[in-house]
C-alpha cells in the first residue's frame, strides 16, 4: 500500500540534542573508526546478493516439503518463510548459480512457484544510507552502535524514568542493553525483546520510535500506557548477529556461537533454543540449518542470560504482557506452538487483546494482522521466547508479533516504511493495553 508523506517533526525529534553530545564527546567519530579497524584487522567483506532470486513456492503435500526441505545444502536455500500447511508457499532465496537447477527441479516436480524478488541486492543497498547521520532518527537503519549511543542519551536526559539494565554480555562479548521505562511505582509491566533474528532490522527500528513515544507522550493514548505501565524493553537481543548482518551478511538470521562439532556452520536460532519443549518439533538438529536449536537448550548466553534476568531481576508476578518482536507476515501469535490440538487455559484472553492490538493498528493505515495459536496460524514450533514465557513464567499474555510485509520484500523492506510501520504498531500497543484491562490482565 502507500504510505503517507513523513512529517518532519518526528525526524528532527531528539536529535539536536544528540548531535550536540555527539560531537562535544566524539563519541561516534570514535566508534565508528574502532569498528571499522575491528573489521579490517578480521579481514572481513561484506556478501553481496547480486542476481540472488526469492521464490515463492507453493507446497501441495508433505512429499513437497520434503524434497525443498532436503535441497537447503545443495541449492544453498535461505528459508525466508515456511509454509504453513498443505497449499501455503513458502518463500526461499537462492544465489544466481544454482537458479535453473532449482527451476528445474520445481518444474519436474509439479511445483507452482512465481518470482518474488528478480534481484536482492538493491533493495539492500536501499537499506543502508549514502550518508550516516550520526545521530538516532527514523528515516534509515541504525547499527548496534547507533542504538547504543542513543541508549546513553536518553538515560542520561529521561534519568527520572529510564534505568537502564544489561542482562550479560554475548558470545563475542557484546553487552545486550535494556531499559526500564517506568513513571509511578506499582505498574504492571510489559517486557518485549527485539531482533532476536538478526536480519529483522525493522522489529528494532520499531521498538526504538516506540520508547521515543513512551518518552515524550503527545497522543492522549501513548501518554496513559506510557504512564501506567512499565516497559522492559531490550531492542536488540541477538547483539552479535544483528552487528554481523550490518557488517557482513545482510540476510544473517542467527547468533554467532560456533557449536556445529564439524566446524563448518556457525549460530542458532535463538528462537528455538528456550528451555521448553526444546526440540519437541518446528526446530533442526542440524547445525547449518536456519532452525538449529542449538546443541542443548539455552546453550546460548543470549537465551540462558535473558532468562535469568527474568527470574531474578523482575520481581516475580510484575510481567503481565511477553512481546517477542520479529518480521515478517503481519501475525500476533500466541501459545501453543507445539500442538494444533490443544489451547492454553488463557487462550480467550489471548484472543481478546490480540484483537485489541490488530484493531487498533488496522485504524492506522488499514494493516491487516491476522492472529492466533501458531501452531494452527503459522506453522508448530517449539523452544521459543513466548511458550516459555507462558509455560515455565506464568506470564498469561505471550506473543510472537510478525511486523510488515506479508511477503512483497520481506527482510528488504525500505528505509521510507519505518516510520508507517512504527507508528501502527505504537497504536497496536495501546489497542492492547486497552484490551488488556478489559479482561483483567492489567
Amino acid at each position: 500500500m502507500a504510505f503517507p508523506s513523513i512529517p518532519d517533526n518526528k525526524a528532527e525529534k531528539c536529535t539536536q540534542d544528540s548531535r550536540q553530545t555527539l560531537r562535544a564527546s566524539g563519541m561516534w567519530s570514535r566508534i565508528l573508526f574502532f569498528v571499522g579497524l575491528f573489521s579490517l584487522a578480521l579481514g572481513l567483506e561484506q556478501v553481496r546478493y547480486d542476481n540472488y532470486k526469492v521464490y515463492n513456492v507453493r507446497i501441495d503435500d508433505v512429499e513437497h516439503y520434503q524434497l525443498l526441505s532436503g535441497q537447503e545444502k545443495a541449492f544453498e536455500l535461505n528459508s525466508w518463510r515456511e509454509a504453513r500447511h498443505p497449499g501455503d508457499s513458502s518463500d526461499v532465496m537462492l544465489p544466481p548459480q544454482y537458479q535453473e537447477a532449482f527451476e528445474d527441479l520445481l518444474n519436474k516436480y509439479n511445483f507452482t512457484y512465481k518470482l518474488k524478488i528478480d534481484d536482492v541486492q538493491p533493495h539492500i543497498d536501499a537499506q543502508r544510507p549514502k550518508k550516516r547521520t550520526g545521530y538516532m532518527e527514523w528515516t534509515q537503519f541504525h547499527t548496534l552502535e547507533e542504538i547504543y549511543t542513543w541508549l546513553d542519551l536518553i538515560e542520561q536526559r529521561y534519568s527520572d524514568i529510564v534505568t537502564p539494565f544489561t542482562i550479560g554480555n554475548s558470545y563475542e562479548g557484546r553487552p545486550i542493553r535494556g531499559i526500564k521505562i517506568s513513571f509511578k511505582e506499582g505498574n504492571p509491566a510489559v517486557f518485549i525483546e527485539s531482533n532476536i533474528h538478526a536480519r529483522e532490522w525493522i522489529t528494532s527500528s520499531t521498538i526504538t520510535y516506540f520508547i521515543d513515544e513512551l518518552l515524550v507522550p503527545r497522543n492522549p493514548g501513548v501518554r496513559d500506557i506510557a504512564q501506567n505501565v512499565d516497559w522492559y524493553i531490550i531492542p536488540v537481543l541477538n547483539v552479535d548477529g544483528f552487528s554481523y548482518s550490518h557488517e557482513v551478511a545482510r540476510l544473517w538470521r542467527k547468533s554467532r556461537l560456533p557449536s556445529d562439532p564439524t566446524g563448518e556452520c556457525i549460530g542458532t536460532d535463538l528462537n528455538r533454543n528456550f528451555d521448553f519443549l526444546w526440540m519437541l518439533t518446528g526446530a533442526s538438529d542440524d547445525p547449518c540449518s536456519e532452525t538449529y536449536a542449538g546443541p542443548s537448550a539455552e546453550s546460548d548466553p543470549e537465551i540462558h542470560q535473558l532468562t535469568s534476568y527474568l527470574n531474578n531481576s523482575i520481581p516475580e508476578g510484575t510481567i503481565k504482557i511477553y512481546i517477542s518482536l520479529h518480521s515478517y507476515g503481519q501475525y500476533v501469535l500466541s501459545p501453543w506452538g507445539h500442538t494444533a490440538e490443544e489451547f492454553p487455559e488463557h487462550y480467550p484472553q489471548m484472543m481478546h487483546v490480540a484483537k485489541g492490538f490488530s484493531d487498533a493498528l488496522y485504524r492506522r493505515y488499514g494493516t491487516v494482522f491476522t492472529y492466533g495459536s501458531s501452531a494452527t496460524t503459522l506453522y508448530e514450533v517449539s523452544g521459543s521466547g513466548k511458550e516459555w514465557a507462558y509455560a515455565v513464567k506464568g506470564i498469561k499474555i505471550p506473543y510472537t508479533i510478525e511486523l510488515r510485509d506479508k511477503g512483497q520484500l520481506g527482510f528488504v523492506l525500505p528505509p521510507e516504511d519505518i516510520i508507517p510501520v512504527a507508528r501502527e504498531v505504537t497504536e497496536g500497543f495501546v489497542g492492547m493495553i486497552a484490551a488488556a484491562r478489559e479482561v483483567d490482565i492489567l
